[in-house]
């Protein structure tokens, strides 16, 4: 049966409503979402369910509690792609040494967090194929993030402390499909056919915002950020969201559709063969299947790719 879609009455306070002290969520989503920054200060108490939980209060506390690899971000670079996984027990020695560390999933052991996550995905009505997870960061002071983009959207709950983030919106590459940091020589393929040098250091109007405690800040894909930590150690819960692009929709409705065509499961054998014979043939059947394929995405209507991607019987 086609999945129904999660309908938010009027009367309702929703969790981005909660957040970011809106009265309206259509209202705040036709404003910002999902390619404008926003942030709101107040107090944490608004949190409600989340400012109550132990594990969310204190580093310690959240390593009793989480059970996966802990991600410790190594000061070389100023970035959490220079990073090691270790064990809580390791975790928290080289946390008191200095170094931040980073939480990933951590819906996977606070039910009350994962509650949260997958209501504001409704909220911001993603699709249940997007990646949603929560991450937690505890900084220490001095620590922070170099200039860089992310392919999902984020928004940050400051728990404690102060942080530093400096944003600006991404006119080099529109909705990119990975994360790339300033600093990395080595360019994403979405700015690798540019004539102009790529960007090595954050825009002129770029905005800085401090966020204490009981701030929210929305941080839309694409977004350049970086970040600071300040004088005191942060906590800081992300409700992190990489939704699928059209082109995955469409890719995941038609490799559906031709899985259920015989021709369509052939192996694509030979392709590289060192024969040429067999290479020739290869590729003959391959001009094939392309006609095929016209064919196939030349039928395809609106109603048979929401078929295909909720599984609902067509007709």
């Amino acid at each position: 049966m086609r999945q129904r879609r999660t309908v938010i009455e009027p009367s309702q306070t929703t969790c981005l409503e909660q957040l970011f002290g809106v009265e309206n969520l259509e209202a705040f989503l036709a404003e910002f979402w999902p390619r404008q920054s926003t942030v709101r200060h107040g107090p944490a108490e608004r949190f409600g369910t989340l400012s109550s939980l132990p594990a969310l209060s204190d580093v310690e506390q959240l390593l009793n509690v989480f059970r996966d690899p802990v991600m410790v971000i190594l000061p070389d670079e100023r970035d959490e792609s220079s990073a090691v996984k270790v064990d809580a027990r390791a975790a928290l020695k080289l946390y008191q040494n200095g170094m931040a560390l980073c939480f990933e999933s951590v819906e996977a052991f606070l039910p009350g967090v994962d509650h949260w996550l997958q209501t504001i995905r409704r909220e911001l009505g993603l699709p249940s194929a997007t990646w949603a997870r929560a991450l937690v960061y505890a900084g220490r002071s001095g620590a922070g993030n170099r200039p860089h983009y992310d392919a999902n959207a984020n928004i940050v709950v400051q728990l404690q402390g102060t942080k530093r983030w400096t944003l600006a919106a991404n006119t080099d590459v529109l909705d990119p499909t990975d994360r790339w940091t300033m600093t990395t020589p080595h360019l994403p393929a979405e700015l690798a056919d540019r004539t102009a040098a790529a960007p090595r250091e954050m825009p002129a109007d770029a905005q800085v915002i401090e966020l204490v405690q009981g701030s929210v800040l929305l941080v839309p894909r694409g977004y350049w950020h970086a970040t600071e930590v300040g004088s005191e150690d942060t906590l800081a819960l992300n409700f992190t969201y990489s939704q699928p692009t059209w082109a995955e929709v469409l890719n995941a409705a038609l490799l559906n559709r031709l899985h259920r065509v015989a021709g369509f499961r052939g192996l694509a054998d030979g392709l590289e063969s060192s024969n040429p014979t067999r290479q020739r043939a290869s590729e003959g059947e391959l001009a094939r299947m392309l006609e095929q394929l016209k064919a196939q995405v030349a039928g395809l209507s609106l109603e048979d790719v929401l078929a295909e991607l909720l599984g609902s019987p067509q007709g």
